[in-house]
């Protein structure tokens, strides 16, 4: 079932994870949202997806797949595939397979004031639904800021502080930051509907003292 984070007095943090998407509001297209999530689980392997609203299309979501029985047609694929099926149809049935655990690995921001953090190697990542609830302690002590209610698709760097938004899902991108230690740390990518990676830009590492909000 969807994990919403649990609320605090002003801060809460996520589990810990190499790579974290993003999705901006879905107001009323739950298909929208599903297309967006699967995407990030299944071809981008993210280890979980933040949401960045509450509205029907999350309840919709949540509904339809909390309604399936135990009986699930892609299990019984595996089993079909796993005796009979070829290499490609075994490596495509284990992806869709994949794709139907999404479910799990979905969060939601928690409701203003409250804000969600989340450290990618030395950097802090602040997430909120809404800009406005940002004070300046979050802002000082942040290397990333992700919030949800901007009206598109926008990344701002001022000195070694990031803001984006992934905008409304009706505009086409979502977000993703992951820990790549390989490619030279953490970076922060919008990637559109067809799993394209639009830009990516890196996130630079702490140089002050971190300070938590009461």
């Amino acid at each position: 079932m969807t994990h919403i984070l649990k609320l605090g007095p002003k801060l809460v943090y996520i589990p810990r994870a190499m790579r974290i998407g993003f999705i901006g509001p879905a107001e009323s297209d739950a298909a929208a949202l599903e297309k967006a999530a699967r995407l990030l689980v299944v071809d981008f392997e993210v280890d979980q997806v933040i949401y960045l609203g509450e509205d029907d299309a999350l309840q919709a979501f949540v509904a339809a797949h909390e309604s399936k029985g135990e009986e699930d047609p892609i299990e019984q694929r595996v089993a079909q595939v796993a005796a009979t099926g070829s290499p490609g149809d075994i490596e495509d049935v284990l992806r869709r397979l994949r794709g139907t655990r999404y479910l799990e690995k979905l969060r939601v921001a928690p409701r203003p004031p409250t804000r969600a953090m989340e450290m990618l190697d030395d950097r802090i990542v602040l997430v909120v639904r809404e800009k406005a609830t940002l004070g300046e302690e979050d802002v000082v002590n942040s290397n990333l800021v992700v919030y949800g209610d901007g009206p598109e698709l926008m990344f701002k760097r001022f000195g070694p502080r990031c803001f984006f938004c992934p905008g409304p899902l009706r505009a086409g991108h979502v977000g993703l930051v992951e820990d790549d230690s390989e490619a030279g740390g953490v970076a922060l990518k919008a990637i559109d509907a067809s799993g394209e990676i639009g830009w990516s830009e890196p996130i630079q590492g702490r140089g002050a003292k971190v300070m938590v909000a009461p």
